[in-house]
């Protein structure tokens, strides 16, 4: 049986990621943010006081928490991801209409690139960058076939 504070606690880590994605932050501003906040390197070591600091500062910095609705658009997040990262989101978006293809499948070929499953939202620039040119080849394949 799963305690509520188990609950509680996953809830909470889940939504301090969500924020560190939306928010832009690279891994090393993370744990720095959540050393001075809470006092741990990790989420994942934060007892409740300290989950509910870090949860306020990031609020405080511009996150705004939100359930997703059902039936939204699977790219709305491209609107709120990093500014550095919104134009190579937006290329991946185009690539993938271009192949009629869904997020997921770019997750998927991202998967297969760089080794680990992980959502468009929390790659790396550089994670981006090869994605971008797996899914040109890819284009690239499919116009010489056709």
């Amino acid at each position: 049986m799963t305690d509520w504070r188990t609950t509680e606690r996953k809830r909470e880590l889940a939504q301090i990621h969500i924020a560190k994605a939306q928010l832009g932050l690279d891994d090393e501003t993370y744990r720095d943010m959540l050393w001075t906040v809470g006092r741990a390197r990790s989420a994942g070591d934060l007892d409740h006081a300290g989950r509910r600091r870090v949860l306020e500062h990031l609020t405080a910095r511009g996150w705004k928490k939100s359930r997703p609705q059902q039936g939204t658009d699977e790219w709305a997040f491209i609107s709120t991801a990093a500014e550095a990262k919104r134009p190579l989101l937006k290329k991946i978006l185009m690539q993938c209409r271009d192949l009629k293809v869904s997020k997921r499948y770019a997750e998927a070929i991202a998967k297969r690139q760089c080794g680990y499953g992980r959502k468009l939202e929390m790659m790396s620039l550089g994670e981006l960058w090869v994605l971008v040119g797996a899914l040109q080849r890819t284009q690239d394949h499919k116009g010489k076939a056709q």
